[in-house]
């Protein structure tokens, strides 16, 4: 009868002294790989991704779109891990020995310059679960040091992430960024808070957009000290990530809605991607999905959920992560609109004159080249000149046609004597920039326009109206090349009637996008159109400037023609005095005439 009765005793006995034998086999030869002498010393933190603070970003990726200078992000995120380092004997998972954690992060970002922005993480465990007495029942070792208990709770390692914009993707293919993260040893490491030295992690952000997605790679490498727990080595690692950002449309007051999906993948830099050594070198794997949107003002709301890849969860392969955000994020006041904060505009109430020329201060250059000749007036703005020269060196030709610049109506341009120096485009006798259908031909008393051309700018009441759309390249502001004749054409209407105006050039977008990034993007916009007016003669003095981004459609955002027809300019007309109807002018090739297309943004 004793028999039976002994043999579960005795195969238990057994089992625990395999266990024994297998936990001191496997410090040994972790001893003499490794030469490390404390086996025990942990140091290293037990969720190795976090949450990103950068502005306009992933969920812990960074991307390479900067915010205009001023702007700031501030958020408070709860973090919990489940089942984030476990205890496992051979195949055998024999539990978790940290089964919960609950972090919570205090972050913040700022944009310094255009190029440069400074973050920073003060995170801190509110709870973390502990089990290090499976070790010591299954070694039958209460005294055993390496399970010595772990703080419920603690400071952790304090993140600071500057990021220095390479290649801005509104004007470049592809966005590149460099983020340099350095985390200070301000965690208990000895509760899997924190590292046990500086932990520097450099990495490339790259960013590429397509309509309303946007690509986010990043890839760097984790300089840090070596740890160890156990078996288990945590050591240089290179860290590579994906993901992507899609605009979603406005759900009732939830604005800004955008969907979000990362994966991040870390692996020991003395043996990547290994597999014969996996229970030693880790290669933490993780996946998340989110959503956020902006409640109401500033404030926004972020909500994440994730788990680790793999079979079983451990180190960097959780069972379940789920992170909430609430944040409030801040624009720079720019009291005159000209893309200057007031903070370092040393004019707040003047528009800087974007021109190349001392932009980054705020005040308009009326006169760059210090010739005493007003830019407006400058033939050679960037030269100095007598006035009589027009503000031209006497002896310049900059297209080379024989006619001084002072005394040739088209310096740019090479053209004969006879017509100032001007080209004649379609023959009809007159000069380019005096012919108002320079690609047609017309006669000299309709101005060099055919008769029976249809109008396309038209004068009315409270706006000239145009019959189609200014075209930009896709996310910047720069004019296409074939909306320049229709913006001729609004030139000449605005020369021919001088008491016509002050007009608002007014800029607007579609949905597709953030809120701040589409309003930004309708300012430039509206201003790259009245630069391109004063460049034709305007004086500035009639023209004003402003982005409404998204607020004022005129048609539904549900569709690609109506976000088609609410990416647009429309010029306002302050005070109206016509003392005589204009001449419209016409234009087959006007952008936006029929069979031209819809723009794009």
């Amino acid at each position: 009868m004793r028999g039976p009765l002994l043999a579960p005793h005795l195969r238990e006995s057994l089992r625990r002294v395999a266990i024994r034998l297998a936990i001191v086999c496997t410090l040994i030869s972790s001893l003499a790989a490794r030469a490390d002498p404390d086996p025990f010393a942990r140091s290293f933190d037990a969720v190795p991704v976090k949450a990103t603070p950068a502005q306009d970003s992933g969920i812990a990726l960074e991307g390479a779109r900067p915010a205009p200078v001023g702007n700031s992000r501030a958020a408070l995120l709860l973090d919990l891990n489940l089942s984030i380092l476990s205890l496992r004997l051979g195949e055998e998972k024999l539990g978790d020995l940290i089964p919960y954690r609950l972090d919570a992060h205090a972050l913040f970002a700022y944009q310094l310059h255009p190029r440069l922005e400074l973050a920073v993480d003060l995170p801190f465990t509110v709870l973390q679960g502990e089990r290090f007495e499976l070790l010591r029942e299954a070694l039958d070792a209460p005294d055993f040091p390496g399970a010595a208990s772990v703080s419920r709770y603690g400071l952790g390692d304090l993140r600071l992430l500057p990021r220095a914009f390479l290649l801005d993707p509104a004007q470049f293919p592809v966005g590149l960024a460099l983020v340099g993260e350095v985390r200070l040893p301000t965690g208990d490491g000895f509760s899997f808070l924190g590292e046990r030295r500086v932990l520097v992690a450099p990495r490339l952000a790259v960013e590429r957009s397509f309509g309303p997605v946007r690509l986010l790679g990043n890839v760097g490498w984790r300089f840090r000290r070596h740890a160890q727990y156990l078996n288990l080595f945590v050591d240089d690692e290179f860290t590579l990530g994906a993901g992507a950002v899609v605009d979603l449309p406005n759900l009732g007051r939830l604005t800004d809605v955008q969907a979000v999906a990362e994966m991040h993948l870390s692996t020991p830099a003395s043996a990547p991607f290994n597999f014969s050594q996996a229970d030693s070198l880790k290669t933490p794997w993780e996946a998340m999905v989110g959503a956020r949107t902006r409640l109401s003002g500033p404030w926004g709301l972020e909500l994440t959920v994730g788990r680790g890849i793999g079979l079983d969860s451990g180190y960097g392969r959780e069972a379940f992560r789920v992170m909430l955000a609430l944040r409030y994020e801040t624009e720079a006041l720019d009291s005159d609109g000209d893309g200057v904060p007031d903070s370092r505009d040393t004019c707040p109430t003047e528009k800087e004159d974007t021109d190349d020329f001392q932009d980054s201060d705020g005040c308009p250059d009326p006169d760059n080249d210090g010739d005493g000749v007003a830019d407006v007036e400058d033939r050679c703005p960037d030269k100095p000149g007598p006035k009589e020269a027009r503000g031209c060196p006497e002896d310049t030709d900059t297209d080379g046609d024989g006619i001084p610049d002072a005394q040739d109506a088209c310096p740019d341009k090479p053209g004969p004597k006879e017509l100032d120096g001007c080209p004649d485009a379609d023959g009809d006798e007159v000069p380019d920039n005096e012919d108002e259908c320079p690609d047609l031909f017309g006669p000299p008393e309709n101005n060099g326009c055919p008769y029976d051309a249809p109008p396309f700018v038209l004068v009315e009441s409270d706006r000239i109206r145009i019959k189609g759309n200014i075209l930009f390249e896709t996310g910047q502001a720069k004019i296409r090349r074939q909306s320049f004749k229709l913006l001729d054409e609004v030139a000449s209407v605005l020369r021919r009637n001088p008491g016509l105006g002050p007009v608002l050039i007014e800029g607007h977008t579609d949905n597709v996008g953030a809120r701040a990034y589409n309003l930004d993007l309708s300012n430039r916009r509206a201003k790259a159109v009245l630069e391109y007016l004063v460049s034709k003669g305007i004086d500035r003095k009639r023209l004003k400037s402003q982005g409404f981004g998204l607020e004022r459609p005129i048609a539904s955002n549900k569709t690609a023609l109506g976000r088609a027809k609410n990416r647009r300019v429309e010029f306002r007309l302050i005070k109206s005095e016509v003392e005589t109807p204009p001449r419209e002018v016409p234009g087959p090739t006007a952008p936006g005439a029929p069979g031209g297309g819809a723009p794009k943004k």
